[in-house]
């Protein structure tokens, strides 16, 4: 396709995608689990834990940013350091299909830059909010209110990984707290006058939150790259869009810098594509350490939270491998993937060889398949 056509419709439709909300079209379901900073970056103290020091204060905060199937994923990604399939989240939302190599490179070359700002919107907005469908229950005269349907002690908003270009498991939003914003008060006189001009009892709900982690979680029986935050109000709206009242604070939302990840998986460097680099093995490894040190547990992790679970329900040699490149393509990237380990551990210093062994765990991914 022409590159400056391709460039002028991945400015304007990349900026929708990730500035503008989805109005409550993701999932929604219980869970199982339960003043400004400076805007230069600073890395957090190192803790018992020894993750602490994995991380730093993302950018000052400032605007607003609903959240939806695309932004999610920025968000996820800054957050936990998960690496991230940069040149497939620049093309695959507008799905961009390119004349040749040149025009793609290219592509990703010249709007660089403007993808990053994106990011780093994502992650320095002020108040951050999400759009989910709910009800208004009959009214409750002894806490003097409607108790919202909708609502859970851990609200868990899923989203497709599709929709963002980013490879892997599909992503989800655990809201924590929005148990104890479940009921919108209003006095007796002023609900009657509500339930009377109300045609039914279906809502939105726009839940404002401030993130707090993000990493892997097992979510019922499906793993998700999940976004923690914490719920510090509720909008509840009418179909028509009308506010009908608010639940929670009436202040200022909190302004501190959010945790991000301390190595940017969004870096330019990040578009090398490692399977074909100088010294592969070792940049294979260098790229993916955050999955094989395990740095994708949060620290609420439980232990039926693990990597094998995940990569083998829908991300690697199992079901998702074949399902994404078809069988005979999975056997060839699998012959292949055993053939890099073997080349790994002999061409890596002796205190990396056993991490060699782990690049068999690794998600599939299209950098590895267009490189093997």
């Amino acid at each position: 396709m022409d590159i400056m056509k391709a460039k002028q419709y991945a400015l304007f439709f990349v900026a929708a995608f990730a500035l503008t909300g989805c109005s409550g079209q993701a999932g929604t379901e219980p869970s199982d689990t339960a003043a400004d900073e400076d805007n230069a970056p600073k890395v957090q103290a190192g803790s018992s834990d020894g993750r602490s020091d994995l991380y730093l204060d993302g950018p000052k905060r400032s605007g607003a940013l609903e959240i939806d199937a695309t932004n999610v994923a920025y968000l996820y990604h800054r957050m936990s350091g998960e690496p991230a399939s940069i040149d497939r989240m620049m093309t695959e939302p507008l799905k961009l299909r390119f004349d040749d190599e040149f025009a793609r490179r290219r592509f990703l070359e010249e709007n660089f830059d403007e993808f990053a700002n994106l990011v780093d919107e994502a992650v320095s907005a002020k108040v951050y909010t999400v759009t989910l469908s709910g009800g208004l229950e009959g009214y409750d005269f002894d806490r003097e209110g409607f108790p919202i349907d909708g609502l859970y002690d851990r609200t868990m908003v899923t989203f497709s990984a599709d929709a963002s270009g980013s490879e892997g498991l599909d992503f989800a939003l655990a809201l924590e707290g929005t148990d104890e914003l479940d009921i919108l008060p209003m006095l007796v006189e002023d609900a009657e006058k509500q339930s009377n001009s109300l045609s039914n009892s279906a809502v939105d709900l726009e839940v404002a939150f401030t993130p707090v982690e993000a990493g892997w979680e097992k979510v019922r029986d499906d793993q998700r790259r999940t976004v923690v935050g914490k719920a510090y109000s509720v909008k509840v709206l009418s179909p028509d869009g009308s506010v009908i009242g608010t639940i929670g604070l009436d202040t200022e939302p909190p302004t501190r810098p959010l945790r991000v990840f301390a190595e940017n998986p969004f870096e330019k460097s990040m578009l090398i594509n490692p399977w074909t680099a100088e010294n592969a093995p070792e940049a294979v490894l260098d790229r993916y350490a955050w999955i094989i040190d395990e740095r994708w547990k949060m620290p609420g992790y439980q232990e039926g939270d693990n990597i094998e679970e995940a990569l083998t329900n829908n991300v690697s040699a199992a079901g998702g491998c074949v399902a994404r490149y078809g069988y005979s393509e999975c056997q060839r990237l699998s012959q292949r993937r055993n053939d890099f380990v073997t080349r790994c551990t002999r061409s890596v210093p002796d205190n990396r060889k056993q991490e060699c062994y782990s690049i068999r765990r690794l998600p599939y991914t299209d950098q590895e398949a267009n490189a093997l």
